[in-house]
């Protein structure tokens, strides 16, 4: 009899949430835009427990062998859309609506008796929804997104033209 998969199974040792829509929409607003694409594919697995991702661009340029431009560029297009925000430099916050890391994150509590001692909570995602939609340092774009109903921006509709696709040779 097998042991039950447990999350340790995951390649990574982490567990991911990640909205099946979101990744649909991702590959066909992106689809001409591969920067953003691989910037955004790069924070979503280099998210810590809540989506916080604390790497300076210059770092996911390099990781990606880019120009640090690029990704600040890719990192706006994300901010604006509302699926990313810096709540402080070196540091992205990815919409938990669209994806998500769970688990557990140590935060220090008060304690009776003593100052302060850390401890581990769940993160979870309608809760952390929850903290961002009310916390007004974040952005109106990011906020939205993480209410019930928010809508994904429509791709741009653009036709490609026939034959612009290289063909194989015969062989």
């Amino acid at each position: 009899m097998q042991p039950p998969v447990t999350a340790g199974e995951f390649l990574g040792k982490y567990f991911a949430q990640d909205s099946l829509e979101f990744l649909r929409w991702a590959a066909r607003y992106f689809r001409d835009d591969n920067v953003t694409l691989c910037v955004l594919l790069y924070l979503m697995g280099s998210q810590e427990v809540g989506g916080h991702v604390e790497l300076r661009q210059v770092d996911i340029a390099e990781a990606l062998e880019m120009d640090p431009a690029q990704v600040s560029r890719a990192q706006t297009k994300l901010k604006r859309l509302g699926l990313a925000y810096s709540p402080k430099k070196g540091s992205v916050q990815l919409q938990p609506a669209a994806t998500l890391r769970g688990g557990l994150k140590a935060v220090d509590k008060p304690v009776r008796g003593a100052a302060r001692r850390q401890v581990k909570v769940h993160v979870d995602q309608l809760s952390l929804l929850n903290e961002l939609v009310v916390d007004q340092d974040v952005p109106e774009e990011f906020r939205k997104m993480a209410l019930p109903g928010a809508r994904l921006p429509e791709p741009r509709r653009t036709r490609r033209r026939k034959g612009t696709h290289k063909q194989k040779p015969e062989a």
